[in-house]
């Protein structure tokens, strides 16, 4: 966000699809055959429960296949988006295609009003090839996450349960720390796809 001489300006309003790593893709016919296990017990075990301390303590799981996310994935806005009063924003100007992936969210925001006059509260920037591949880009996104629905079916609710907290704590760290951020703060970025 930028204040230029009073007019608020928002430079691009992307996705981060880094986060998707976090989601298992869905799966082929391949996934489905039969393979060893692995003796592994320190990959197999989440908490170990110490003989005679009474302690339990925490054993990082190595990262595989397995620990992926297998749910419809959400996808993380630009940093505290979901914090902002949409309503203050005067100019969004789209200067690439990514930069465009994260405007639907915004226009979902309360307060947010964009029109292409002065007269009105906002005004969108975008050059046409920007808006057409970034119209493409969208597309295949939204077919992507199509398919990720019809192999996982419905949401059970409008909170997934891989965002809780209990959760959250037997992941692997390598994907606590994409979805939680390296600060631990970034949980309420996560936002479902529009359609």
């Amino acid at each position: 966000m930028l204040n230029f001489c009073g007019i608020r300006i928002l430079l691009d309003c992307p996705l981060d699809l880094s986060s998707l790593m976090v989601f298992s893709p869905v799966p082929t016919a391949f996934d489905f055959l039969p393979s060893e296990e692995s003796s592994n017990t320190v990959a197999n075990g989440f908490l170990d429960s110490r003989v005679g301390s009474g302690k339990r303590h925490k054993i990082e799981k190595l990262l595989d296949a397995k620990s992926l996310l297998f749910a419809e994935p959400w996808y993380k806005t630009v940093n505290n988006l979901h914090l902002w009063n949409s309503s203050f924003i005067d100019v969004v100007l789209i200067s690439s295609p990514m930069g465009i992936l994260g405007l639907p969210f915004l226009t979902r925001m309360k307060g947010f009003s964009a029109k292409l006059n002065v007269l009105f509260n906002c005004l969108i920037y975008i050059t046409e090839a920007s808006a057409r591949l970034g119209q493409l880009m969208m597309e295949d996104l939204v077919s992507m996450h199509v398919e990720f629905s019809q192999f996982y079916g419905p949401e059970e609710s409008n909170f997934p349960a891989w965002l809780r907290q209990e959760e959250l704590e037997i992941l692997p760290s390598e994907l606590s720390e994409i979805i939680l951020g390296e600060d631990g703060v970034e949980l309420g970025g996560w936002m479902p796809l529009y359609r």
